[in-house]
């Protein structure tokens, strides 16, 4: 199965960053790209994969650290996609990819998205909750989904 792993974030804002360290952390053992937010260049990024997994930062009242995942389906998520830490939203991203480009779009978009501690404008670095919930991220997509 042909797979990309797109992180999406700012590591300049905290655990923003979350998204661009799991692809630091996946580099060299999957396709990767990083994206400072949810544009429509995904579209283009995803084009020709069997599955594409998106992680992102979320802030969506959980617990610092903890990890949500799903499948990305056309009009499905739009509740779920609103605690995003960017202005256009992923379903809408996505959903347009199906509509413009469905021979081309992948046959499975996954979602994961990290619970934030704390974003914060000029701030390096990651939580230590956030750092262990990209552990787990990688572990997961290494043994459950990109095999």
């Amino acid at each position: 199965m042909k797979a990309i792993v797109i992180g999406i974030g700012n590591p300049s804002f905290g655990d923003d960053g979350a998204g661009a360290e799991i692809v630091k952390e996946l580099k060299g053992k999957v396709a990767t790209c990083h994206l400072l937010s949810p544009s429509l260049e995904i579209l283009e990024r995803v084009k020709g994969y069997d599955l594409a997994v998106l992680v992102d930062a979320v802030d969506v009242g959980l617990k610092p650290g903890e990890i949500v995942e799903f499948s990305v389906e056309k009009g499905r998520n739009r509740k779920r996609f609103g605690g995003l830490t960017h202005t256009l939203s992923m379903e809408e991203v996505i959903t347009t990819g199906y509509e413009l480009f469905p021979e081309t779009m992948p046959k499975k978009v996954i979602f994961i998205g990290i619970q934030v501690k704390e974003i914060s404008p000029f701030k390096k670095g990651l939580s230590r909750e956030v750092k262990e919930a990209i552990k787990k991220v990688k572990s997961i997509l290494i043994d459950n989904i990109l095999v």
